[in-house]
């Protein structure tokens, strides 16, 4: 290690070219890195929706959900199939394995398969349709609006927006939302065709014979081809009205306006509506492409957003909806501060302990290695991001370790008479092998956080990688600017005066109290450890005591509101009581603390958060994103939202809700019935309900299926309607076109096709209309429904949920100030007490499931890591006495840990258990370092208890400098890093105070025991 040394102080303009790109390329890699919030995860999630207008729950999920969750359960590949069965729909969720990246031939599979299950499927279903794309995220949202134009004129200006700005080199893709399309609605009466004798089916075949665009052929006319085109088709809503339509068995006509109201409108009900402050609103979505920096994409899009305002007809508006870029600005530069923040503080510690010159020698390599990091980062793709942030500071203290190591030997060495540059190259060259080991097991400790093939250890990724960059630039570094720099700018004989002044007894007050302590502790040996036997088994308790919360709340200024209506309540309802929402959050009297609101009627709008998966379209449900001026009142905002839905919704349940930068909801509890009878499910389900409503506090108790519906069963008589002609698949037709609306052809309008669309009049709604709506026999006559058929009223799910081809019933809730492991444990005991009946289970989901999964995914390669870390101590001490010493030293990270978070009342969170990983490679550090010095005094001559004595002496000070630079630098993001990183600020400072100086202890007391006198 010491040709590094060598080569760079022999080469000194080399170097100084060396370190001179270091800082230029560095300053431009950070300026010019793509940042983003977090790190860029992948969905593998996609949609399969197939429809059949009218079918029924229980047909839907045995003639389409399971003969489509058979085929892609044959992928692979996919680990999860999430399915939701309603009247005439199913939607299905697969999950790709998160071992998997490329995703594209996967969907390919699922493309193809849902390809060949078509013929499977009953005649008339609408799909499959398979939508990859389902974790594209927003990275802007545009709202227009224009009070006084039609949605048609919106459409089109929304349109050509979209073209626009899909233009863009920094644009990925443009969705448009909100638009209502166009519809000419033949609303029929029943009665009046029953007058006339018509059938829903005999109007359909004379429309659709009437309005053909079809080749009427060609004739070759001396040598040149005529085209002949028949010119039947529809071109004005006064062609469809004056159809002439024959009456059955009669000679005469009427017209279609006779039987039918002709009109052009918007699709009804209305589909994915969206309203901006409670006006309505279409909804341009923006992605941006991959690793594009947001802080340009932001900038790009504003100015061609204020271009097009100049070019739009006045009193359209523009407005973000929710715009990406400033929150992720407001991100990156909060954890940008901390990161100099804790840079400034440890430069400031470390002069103040080694002195200026010195000092400021050894604090210089810490920006060098900063700005190496970035280098790197850019080199192997790695985005400025909270995670990537993090692992800078995380590895800081050790960044100083090194150095102030190397700086220190060399003191010693120029103490002892030996010139600067054998000086210099000699520390580098006993220390450099230490120094790489310890480095090393630090990567081993953070290994499986990189490793773990799950969707957190995808999102820890970068922040192991930028562990692994900062530590070998750090090591490298150390070996070739810190001894260079010594010997360019540390006098000799100013060094040596230095040297006189130090007590090289170690008379000072701090050594003589560590020397009194340790004597101490080597007199009660088995005491000691006894003692810290008790400490660790009272510190592995006090996890209990420590409340849990698998990720933070993000600090965001949104929240998010989500309503909910009874199942089968019509889309128009759900607008109308949800736009009394809209509209008290739109006033600014009101509500001066709310900037802006946007709602989702139906459906969740667009994914604009990675964490964030919008609610499944259902015409009960509606989805709010609420802005506020700043993040401090979001919480204030929410409790006056949830207060005005609780006195002025009384017919929704309605909540809001903070957002999470994980993948669940935090604090939700969550258990998941599986069996077969939909009766013994909601059976269950009402028990656990009941259990959770009867415990203080608990809120938002519901299940996933909704209350049951009642719906009506039109049971045929097959003998009553053979006798009248009738076949069952008229009577489907008849009653899907009345109630449901069937398109039955297009109107054309220039390049704009227009669907026609036959429905039954406002008397669809009324009973009466269903008992006399008239079905077409074979004979072309027409008999009324109540003449072939009966009808039955029952209760059914409103919807049903299926996980991996099981009918599962979801039952959650809240609790207002318990956290989802608090809640778990009272309930949990009740759970075990319920009589299932064979065939069923209950499971545990929500939080929990979700902070299981992560831990155990975190755990699975922890033992290679060890392993790794053992190899490596073996290989460095050949040794297997001393590899134990380390290893036993590295539980009393959690005595100081769970110190640490007890007195913060910080969460036992995912940032927490990253913060007691890193502190297993800190402490490790430690004892390599310390156990190497002792090995060093032995070779010397000294007896081992002297040994032990001087090598702790000699390494009190460097230890005590690394300890105190890294706890007092996480001190920045311990009170300015927010929710994310508080607990793990705390983890790390209090396991590495009482770590640190156990370890002190510890170590000597081991190795006494381990090497005795000879």
């Amino acid at each position: 290690m010491g040709r590094i040394t060598q080569f760079a102080i022999e080469n000194s303009r080399v170097t100084i070219l060396v370190l001179a790109c270091i800082v230029i390329v560095g300053i431009q890699a950070f300026l010019t890195m793509p940042s983003r919030e977090d790190p860029e995860i992948t969905v593998r999630d996609a949609q399969v929706s197939v429809y059949f207008p009218g079918m029924p729950v229980d047909q839907v999920e045995n003639l389409i959900a399971k003969p489509l969750e058979k085929k892609i359960n044959e992928i692979p590949e996919v680990s999860e199939i999430n399915t939701t069965v309603k009247t005439g729909e199913v939607l299905i969720k697969p999950k790709v394995d998160d071992s998997y990246f490329d995703l594209a031939p996967i969907w390919q599979d699922l493309r193809n398969k849902m390809d060949d299950v078509i013929k499977d499927l009953p005649e008339g279903s609408i799909g499959p349709i398979v939508n990859d794309d389902f974790g594209r995220v927003s990275s802007a949202t545009v709202s227009m609006t224009g009070d006084g134009f039609t949605m048609k004129e919106l459409r089109e200006i929304a349109l050509y927006m979209q073209d626009r700005i899909n233009a863009m080199d920094c644009v990925d893709k443009v969705d448009v939302m909100g638009i209502q399309e166009e519809r000419v609605y033949l609303e029929i009466n029943a009665a009046r065709l029953a007058y006339y004798g018509f059938s829903f089916g005999s109007i359909v075949q004379e429309l659709n014979d009437q309005n053909v665009v079809l080749p009427g052929g060609s004739i070759n006319a001396e040598g040149r081809i005529i085209v002949i085109e028949p010119s039947g088709n529809f071109r004005t809503i006064e062609d469809i009205k004056n159809i002439q339509v024959q009456v059955p068995d009669t000679e005469q006509v009427v017209y279609l306006q006779d039987i039918a109201d002709v009109r052009r409108s918007y699709v009804e009900p209305s589909e994915y509506a969206a309203f901006f402050n409670d006006r309505p609103a279409v909804i341009l979505a923006i992605s941006m492409v991959p690793r594009y920096n947001i802080e340009d994409f932001g900038q790009q899009v504003t100015t061609e957003i204020h271009e097009l305002e100049k070019e739009l007809p006045v009193g359209i508006e523009l407005d973000y909806a929710t715009y990406q870029p400033s929150l992720v600005k407001k991100a990156v530069d909060s954890a940008v501060n901390n990161l100099f923040q804790t840079v400034v503080v440890v430069l400031i510690v470390v002069i103040a302990f080694l002195g200026v010159r010195t000092g400021i020698l050894v604090s210089t390599i810490v920006p060098l290695t900063v700005l190496l990091s970035f280098i790197v980062m850019g080199i192997w793709g790695i985005d400025l991001q909270r995670m990537s942030i993090a692992a800078i500071i995380i590895s800081l203290g050790l960044l100083v370790d090194n150095g102030i190591v190397i700086t220190e030997d060399m003191q010693r060495r120029l103490d002892m008479g030996v010139n600067k540059k054998e000086a210099a190259v000699n520390a580098a060259q006993s220390l450099g092998v230490p120094l790489l080991t310890s480095s090393l097991t630090t990567i081993l400790a953070f290994m499986p956080l990189m490793l773990a093939d799950d969707v957190s250890g995808e999102y820890l990724r970068s922040l192991s990688q930028v562990v692994i960059i900062a530590l070998l630039s750090s090591w490298f570094l150390a070996m070739f600017a810190a001894p260079t720099f010594c010997y360019w700018f540390l006098d000799e004989k100013k060094q040596v005066k230095a040297a006189e002044q130090k007590p090289s007894s170690y008379n000072s007050r701090m050594y003589v109290v560590y020397r009194a302590i340790l004597e101490m502790l080597m007199r009660y040996r088995v005491r000691f450890i006894a003692f810290l036997g008790a400490a660790l088994i009272l510190a592995v308790n006090g996890f209990s005591l420590i409340p849990k919360q698998m990720m933070p709340y993000s600090d965001r200024n949104q929240f998010l509101v989500y309503i909910d209506m009874p199942a089968g309540t019509h889309i128009d309802e759900t607008t109308k009581v949800t736009r009394r929402l809209t509209r008290w959050l739109s006033d600014s009297q009101a509500n001066s603390d709310i900037q802006s609101n946007i709602a989702y009627m139906g459906y969740g709008g667009p994914r604009f958060f990675l964490t964030l998966t919008p609610p499944n379209p259902s015409n009960n449900v509606a989805f709010l994103v609420v802005n506020t001026n700043v993040t401090e009142e979001v919480v204030p905002a929410m409790a006056k939202v949830d207060s005005f839905i609780l006195e002025n919704l009384p017919e929704a349940r309605g909540r809001s809700k903070r957002m999470s930068l994980g993948a669940g909801e935090i604090g939700i509890v969550e258990y998941k019935i599986t069996g077969e009878d939909v009766t013994e499910l909601y059976r269950i389900a009402r028990s656990i309900e009941n259990e959770m409503n009867g415990i203080s506090g608990t809120v938002d108790v519901k299940n996933d299926w909704n209350e049951p519906v009642i719906r009506t069963r039109v049971e045929v008589d097959q003998d009553r309607a053979r006798r009248a002609g009738v076949t069952s698949k008229s009577i489907a037709n008849a009653l899907n076109a009345y109630f449901e609306g069937v398109q039955i052809s297009d109107f054309r309008e220039g390049d704009k096709i227009i669907p026609i669309v036959v429905q039954g009049d406002e008397t669809r709604d009324d009973w009466s209309g269903l008992r006399t709506l008239p079905i077409r026999a074979e004979n072309g006559e027409s008999v009324t429904l109540m003449q072939i058929a009966d009808f039955k009223s029952y209760i059914a799910p409103g919807k049903l949920i299926r996980q991996d081809q099981e009918r599962t019933l979801t039952v959650s809730c809240l609790h207002t100030t318990m956290q989802a492991a608090e809640l778990h444990t009272l309930l949990w005991p009740f759970i075990q007490t319920l009589t299932l009946p064979e065939g069923y289970d209950i499971d545990v989901g929500g939080e929990i499931e979700n902070s299981e999964k992560g831990n155990s995914a975190l755990a699975a390669n922890l033992p290679y890591a060890l392993l790794g870390m053992i190899v490596l101590l073996v290989i460095q001490f050949n040794s297997f006495r001393r590899p134990a010493i380390i290893m036993l030293t590295i539980p009393l990270v959690i005595i100081g840990a769970v110190l640490g978070l007890l007195v913060s009342n910080a969460f036992l969170s995912f940032t927490a258990i990253l913060g007691i990983y890193s502190l297993v490679g800190i402490i490790m550090n430690n004892g390599i370092v310390l156990i190497d010095r002792i090995d060093l005094e032995r070779t010397r001559g000294l007896r081992v208890r002297e040994a032990i004595f001087e090598a702790c002496q000699a390494r009190l000070r460097p230890i005590l400098i690394t300890t105190l630079t890294t706890i007092l630098g996480l001190v920045p993001l311990a009170l300015f890093g927010g929710a994310m990183w508080y607990p793990m600020a705390w983890a790390i400072m209090g396991g590495l105070a009482v770590g640190t100086i156990l370890t002190l202890g510890f170590v000597p007391v081991l190795y006494s025991l381990f090497f005795t006198e000879t």
